[in-house]
């Protein structure tokens, strides 16, 4: 059979033998290509957006002449106008503005699941943090409303939740675990129980089918863990766990496998539907059956909107304007196809080019033959949701914060149960303490009190302020990027306060430096009988517990200023090296061309090794008998050496203020780094 007249009309003259894929209908009904789950209902909305406005039509399936509009705006959560982003790029000397979205308007409804789809570099990914308030640089005009007033950047990131395309969780704790701290940081106390918390973390495990693996660790490259598909499954549990407005996801499928993908989409959209939220996500060429899954599509091509309204009637627009799908083709890798540009050849890339501008203006044209009032509600928003009621959202207000001690008790917890399941990082720190007090030890092996005994006394000292700034510095830094990454992703949604974050890693760090710090101080000097004195011991190792504060306050500081790993690797080392050679054994201080000498006042390590050296020789003496250049007593050797500047306490607290320096230096760039630079419409 074919379709009525005024869905021809409406469609430019759609061919009858309009083909099926997957789902889009049967071409022997009276209506073309329907979604089945919209069968039975009198019409199906199509929502249409391009340059200048949103508009919608009816096609009903026994049509009257003219179908009745509904004017109801009150499931609308959140809707944009001529949202377009420019961005400045240098070729040579001069200077070009490229647009990467181009007036951009649409709208998502409650209950809704959109999917933003195009070729590499349409502008995907842009548009969608243009809609969830993370664009970075450029400029960005038009208008984005949210529940039809403007956002408010203090809240919209709380009231909406965006899930990353990476995902990035502590490896060592379980699915169950991740969840339930995610509920105790970001669940207000003030509105919830402990035991609610709870309830509500079994209903996401339970909705997004992960009982069997709620006691599997999340794992990494490193440690095996769930699979992929589970894993991007609890980042999503994660941000619904606060019953956020809207859901961006960017590229929740990639890297998934074509079941996982349809589990995830399925899970998504039936989130939405059951919670009454608007969930927009960017996918890169999905199946037919996943692109069938979405309620809307927004095909974008050069930063143009080439179409955007119900899935079930994409093909027959393409077909009604000259573009039908081939039989049994995926319909996304079809419209991906026509809205990709042809490098191959100047010819092909002509054409292509030619063709996208087409695609665009049929659009425009397309909207304006139609032009209607604007009146589209959510395809499958049922019941009116509480939330996304305009007026009521003026009544809708953020979720109070935790107090700070409670967000620092919930970190301190969960990354001293990470740290302390990460078995390679603890058994390496115990082990080389371990070793590396046995190999000193016996390297210095019962120190005499002759002439010689004082070059090695020096040595065994350095080696000790050694072990207190690379073995420190080094590991936790790697672990401690990781968790940074973890932080900058919950802090773009508001989960904690940042100085909550900052002291509870200086919290879980310093603990294990201290006992791996122990453990080696306490091997070395009963092994090479430095000064055999309680007292000395004690404020040897004091000396030696504040250089490993300073060491971790410095891993802080490098942790939070560089990028990445791999240029934290190359500036820590570079940094701890010059302090090493103007800690004093190297040179003599007082021997240091002015130029550098001025270095050791900052130097955390010549702190140290005085304070360490003014402990072990003060008050000795030595046996002279064996002849040679040789010291009466300690006070000759400090002096020699130029470290008695300084008693050992105020080198301890020229050591201590170091550290509070590191410590402010290291918050102070975290501040700067995750400081909002977004920009607002």
């Amino acid at each position: 059979m074919v379709a009525s007249e005024a869905n021809r009309d409406i469609l430019n003259g759609v061919p009858s033998d309009a083909h099926v894929v997957e789902g889009f209908g049967d071409p022997t009904s009276s209506y073309i290509h329907p979604p089945p789950e919209l069968s039975s209902n009198t019409s199906n909305a199509v929502s249409i957006a391009g340059s200048n406005g949103v508009y919608s039509d009816a096609l009903p399936m026994q049509p009257p002449p003219q179908a009745p509009r509904s004017t109801d705006m009150s499931n609308a959560i959140l809707r944009w106008d001529r949202l377009t982003y420019e961005v400045d790029t240098k070729v040579g000397k001069s200077t070009n503005t490229r647009v990467i979205l181009n007036e951009i308007t649409g709208q998502v409804c409650a209950g809704e699941t959109i999917a933003i789809i195009g070729s590499s570099g349409a502008g995907k990914t842009t548009l969608l943090n243009a809609l969830s308030g993370r664009i970075v640089g450029g400029r960005l005009s038009g208008q984005v409303l949210f529940h039809g007033s403007r956002r408010n950047p203090g809240t919209y990131k709380r009231l909406t939740a965006y899930v990353q395309q990476d995902d990035i969780m502590h490896a060592m704790l379980t699915v169950n675990e991740t969840l339930t701290y995610a509920s105790r940081l970001r669940l207000p106390n003030s509105q919830y129980t402990q035991s609610e918390k709870s309830e509500r973390v079994a209903s996401i495990i339970k909705k997004l089918r992960l009982e069997g693996i709620k006691n599997s660790q999340i794992g990494n490259a490193k440690t095996r863990g769930v699979s992929g598909g589970e894993r991007k499954r609890v980042s999503i549990g994660a941000e619904l766990l606060t019953d956020p407005h809207l859901l961006f996801l960017d590229e929740p499928t990639s890297g998934l496998d074509s079941n996982s993908s349809q589990l995830v989409v399925e899970l998504v959209k039936q989130v939405a539907r059951e919670r009454q939220i608007g969930a927009m996500m960017t996918i890169h060429q999905p199946s037919a059956r996943i692109f069938n899954t979405f309620d809307k599509v927004i095909l974008l091509s050069q930063g143009h909107i080439v179409y955007f309204g119900p899935t079930a009637t994409a093909i027959n627009y393409f077909a009604g304007i000259g573009y039908q799908c081939p039989m049994h083709e995926n319909p996304a890798d079809y419209f991906i196809d026509l809205m990709t540009l042809d490098f191959r050849t100047e010819e092909a890339l002509a054409e292509s080019r030619s063709r996208v501008v087409g695609l665009a203006q049929s659009f425009i044209q397309y909207r304006s033959k139609n032009e209607l009032a604007d009146n589209t509600t959510g395809s499958h928003a049922g019941e009116k949701s509480e939330l996304t009621s305009v007026s009521d959202a003026l009544l809708v207000e953020v979720s109070p914060r935790n107090s700070w001690i409670f967000e620092y008790k919930t970190l301190v917890h969960r990354d001293s149960t990470n740290l302390m399941r990460n078995m390679t990082f603890l058994l390496s720190q115990g082990f080389q303490s371990l070793a590396t007090a046995l190999i000193v030890g016996f390297m210095f092996f019962y120190l005499k009190h002759d002439a010689i005994s004082v070059q090695n006394r020096l040595g065994v000292l350095y080696v000790i302020v050694l072990n207190a700034t690379f073995p420190v510095v080094m590991p936790s830094l790697q672990a401690f990027v990781q968790e940074r990454d973890i932080m900058l992703r919950e802090r773009a949604s508001a989960v904690y306060r940042v100085t909550t974050f900052y002291v509870a890693k200086a919290t879980s760090f310093i603990p294990i430096a201290l006992i791996t710090g122990i453990i080696f101080i306490l091997g070395v000097y009963l092994i090479s009988h430095l000064v055999f004195d309680a007292g000395k011991f004690f404020i040897a190792l004091g000396i030696f517990a504040c250089l490993n504060i300073v060491s971790v306050a410095f891993m802080l500081l490098i942790g939070c200023s560089v990028e990445n790993i791999d240029i934290a690797f190359v500036i820590g080392p570079a940094i701890l090296t010059l302090q090493l050679l103007f800690g004093g054994l190297l040179a003599n201080p007082s021997t240091i061309t002015p130029v550098l000498r001025w270095l050791r006042w900052v130097n955390p390590v010549y702190y140290a090794y005085a304070a360490l050296i003014r402990n072990e020789f003060a008050g000795m003496t030595f046996d002279c008998s064996s002849g040679g250049q040789c010291y009466e007593n300690g006070e000759q050797v400090i002096e020699t050496y130029s470290m008695g500047r300084f008693s050992i306490w105020a080198n301890t607290l020229f050591l201590l203020l170091i550290a509070a320096v590191y410590f402010v230096g290291g918050y102070a760039m975290l501040r700067w780094k995750i400081k909002p630079k977004y920009i607002w419409v």
